[in-house]
């Protein structure tokens, strides 16, 4: 994936993602809610040593001060202090309890005590603080040895009381809601990136160049269910369906440079990715543009041209190769006097065979002679040979792959089984494409009414299906 690739999916996914992160942060506060209120309280204590008679005195004093108080702030948190704070107060806890909320810290290259308690009471943690330093200041008066003259050598006094907190400094509901969000940001990313690295199914022309070489086209819009394509591009002549069946006719002009390509063989991967459609569209705008064109149903097993048109489906191709009527009593036209049609006709039993006859090729032969363009619509690759049996046949051949529904597994075996033909493969057709009608250069009269059908089946999980 290019960095455009992975915006791509950002933006295909905003809504799951902006959720995720909503319910990040509902998260968090709920968890914040449940959460004990905690509160901090902190006393400080100065280690003093003897008073000295000389400057010398002093200085020794304060030396040996500087050595004992690491061991009073191990002192502070021990049973000797911590059991009489408990008798003091009337605490239910045991001291090694206790010990767990009290934390002593001592500043570099000083000889004060910073002794910080934690609790689910504010007041309870300051007098717990206060009596703390008051019991560590009797247990060192009794550990501190004794001097001749002024006592103990070493005491302790409180330089700063603690005091009730106000505001707990635990749960941070705004940093866990911060936290909870980001977590629900990042998780909604992964899931974007991993559907888009994981997809089996073709959304974009990257997803085509990843499978094969073979260039795209176009993109055909999708239209509502209900409709179909062709009637789309009959009905608004600059709407959305029909400029994009444009873009196609432009793709096979640009990839028949040498004018050598008459004959379009249409095929796609499986059913139901409107290869019928895509065929008939085609052949009635390039009918638009002064050609003469011809459009052969070659599906003897589940032909729709006739279906879609509503022209006799009972005469045709299979009329024609059992010799039941000529080649031109067959055709019928459709859209515009250039366009003219050739139904699949009745359903033989053995479609096959008819398929690998040489009337199919009089028939082929006969129909290149008679128009510019005949562009043959043919049974899916996968589900039967019959378009291998017919791309030697034609001049070049045309791949319609459906957006969120052909797999990329599918696409790949069907160029791959073309390929074995040795016939040109002109470009793959991307149809279904989901867009909104927001351009003046498009008619609304049809395209917005589609366009409001489409979001409607969509609202409604509905998929639009070609009826091909």
């Amino acid at each position: 994936m290019s960095l455009n690739d992975y915006f791509l999916a950002l933006r295909k996914q905003w809504l799951v993602i902006l959720v995720l992160a909503a319910l990040g942060a509902a998260i968090g506060y709920g968890y914040a809610q449940t959460q004990t209120d905690v509160y901090r309280a902190q006393s400080s204590v100065v280690v003093l040593p003897a008073r000295g008679d000389s400057t010398a005195e002093l200085v020794q004093g304060s030396s040996y001060v500087q050595s004992l108080v690491s061991t009073y702030a191990l002192v502070a948190t021990s049973p000797v202090v911590l059991e009489p704070v408990i008798d003091r107060l009337g605490l239910s806890i045991t001291p090694r309890a206790l010990a767990g909320q009290v934390a002593v810290e001592t500043p570099l290259d000083s000889a004060v005590l910073n002794i910080t308690v934690t609790g689910g009471s504010p007041s309870g943690t300051a007098r717990i603080a206060n009596a703390i330093a008051v019991e560590l200041a009797d247990a060192v008066e009794g550990l501190s040895p004794q001097t001749s003259t002024s006592g103990p050598a070493v005491r302790i006094e409180t330089i700063s009381p603690a005091s009730e907190s106000r505001v707990p400094i635990a749960p941070n509901t705004r940093l866990l809601i911060v936290v909870g969000a980001l977590a629900g940001l990042i998780a909604g990313m992964v899931y974007a990136w991993l559907r888009r690295l994981l997809a089996t199914r073709l959304q974009s022309r990257e997803d085509i160049a990843a499978v094969t070489e073979t260039p795209v086209l176009g993109e055909v819009t999708g239209v509502a269910r209900g409709s179909t394509l062709p009637d789309a591009v009959r009905r608004a002549e600059t709407g959305l369906a029909a400029e994009s069946i444009r873009g196609v006719a432009a793709g096979l002009r640009f990839a028949n440079v040498d004018g050598d390509t008459s004959v379009i063989l249409v095929t796609s991967a499986t059913s139901n990715e409107g290869k019928s459609s895509v065929a008939l569209s085609t052949a009635l705008i390039l009918a638009e543009q002064g050609q003469r064109v011809l459009l052969i149903d070659a599906d003897l097993r589940r032909g729709s041209i006739a279906r879609m048109t509503g022209l006799e489906g009972g005469v045709g191709v299979t009329t024609i190769l059992v010799g039941d009527i000529g080649f031109g009593d067959a055709i019928q036209h459709w859209g515009t006097s250039n366009l003219s049609v050739l139904a699949s006709g009745t359903i033989p039993p053995n479609p096959g065979q008819l398929l690998t006859s040489d009337h199919l090729r009089e028939l082929v032969k006969d129909a290149r002679a008679r128009f510019d363009v005949v562009v043959i619509d043919s049974p899916p690759v996968l589900a039967v040979s019959d378009p291998l049996w017919l791309a030697p046949v034609v001049d070049g051949i045309l791949v319609v792959a459906r957006h969120r529904f052909t797999k990329r597994q599918a696409l790949r075996r069907t160029l791959d089984e073309l390929e074995s033909t040795r016939t040109r493969i002109l470009g793959i057709v991307l149809n279904g494409v989901k867009r909104v009608d927001s351009s003046p250069y498009h008619d609304n009269a049809y395209a917005v009414s589609q366009s409001s059908r489409w979001r409607k089946s969509e609202r409604l999980g509905g998929r639009t299906k070609a009826r091909a």
